[in-house]
């Protein structure tokens, strides 16, 4: 992995081009930003692919590349959606952020988020009688449910001040944001909302929102819980867990199992020694990759 803030992107070859994709759980397709298709070579495919997520909802176009290699690994024709444009043009350890991994290639996976060693490990598990996350030390089975609109959604019980939360596990949010409507029923009101920070961030249309960071009474995620947490809250329909929750632990996420593992990171194993157990979310910035 290239980063040490905000969501986790790794290292690509496409098309023999190498380039950058930001690993996102949210997000349903695999994903390249348009103007990237013909810098690299990709073939446009006829047709176009309705979109839903962050902010409202898209088109997309279809593009395929001849090849994609990944790790020590390469794959064939691989085809991806293309929309967006609010991350093209940036850079990370000198390559171009030319797009995203969605669900529907991780899917296909066990996959290992590691972020605090800078790895994310994809396994092909077959005929295993056992738990893979057999770690060391003390770590959480979590229980998941998988949105029926979207079997890839991941879907994990949260309580926020007490109140029963459904969010979505969202590697690609920059940081956790809740929902109005769950900070409604966390008794939350809009006029709390007028005298909290504001900023800005983005949806999948790449349009402008307002975001608010709101200090909320408590947060629990599983065994974990946090006292007086500043959250952000913004006009989205679901609730994302995000990558600041993915920074400090270790993340198995089974392929065939309604339930993930979840291991804190002690601080001095951490990428930052200095972070606190559930980071203090910042706007300002564009939170959601797709």
């Amino acid at each position: 992995m290239l980063n040490n803030t905000g969501f986790p992107i790794v290292r690509a070859v496409l098309n023999e081009h190498p380039v950058a994709f930001i690993v996102d759980t949210g997000a349903a397709r695999s994903t390249l930003w348009p103007k990237e298709v013909d810098k690299l070579g990709l073939d446009s495919v006829f047709g176009m692919v309705p979109m839903k997520g962050t902010g409202g909802e898209t088109t997309a176009g279809i593009a395929v590349a001849d090849t994609l290699g990944l790790g020590h690994a390469t794959a064939s024709h691989v085809t991806f959606v293309t929309a967006g444009n609010l991350f093209d043009g940036r850079t990370v350890a000198g390559l171009p952020v030319v797009g995203l991994f969605g669900a529907e290639f991780l899917s296909a996976y066990d996959v290992f988020f590691d972020l605090p060693d800078h790895k994310i490990n994809l396994y092909q598990v077959h005929g295993c009688t056992t738990e893979l996350a057999a770690w060391s030390g003390t770590y959480e089975k979590l229980k998941v449910d998988h949105d029926y609109r979207d079997s890839t959604k991941i879907v994990i019980k949260l309580r926020l001040n007490d109140k029963p939360v459904d969010a979505f596990l969202d590697s690609g949010a920059h940081g956790t944001l809740i929902s109005q409507d769950d900070a409604a029923d966390a008794g939350v009101r809009k006029a709390d909302l007028k005298t909290d920070h504001k900023g800005i961030g983005y949806g999948i249309d790449d349009e402008k929102m307002d975001r608010f960071l709101h200090r909320f009474r408590s947060l629990d995620i599983g065994q974990l819980h946090i006292e007086n947490p500043k959250l952000i809250v913004g006009d989205t329909e679901h609730t994302l867990l995000g990558a600041d929750f993915f920074r400090h632990r270790r993340i198995w996420i089974p392929r065939y199992d309604n339930a993930i593992f979840v291991k804190r990171v002690p601080k001095n194993e951490s990428a930052d020694p200095n972070a606190a157990p559930f980071p203090t979310m910042e706007t300002g910035v564009p939170e959601k990759a797709g």
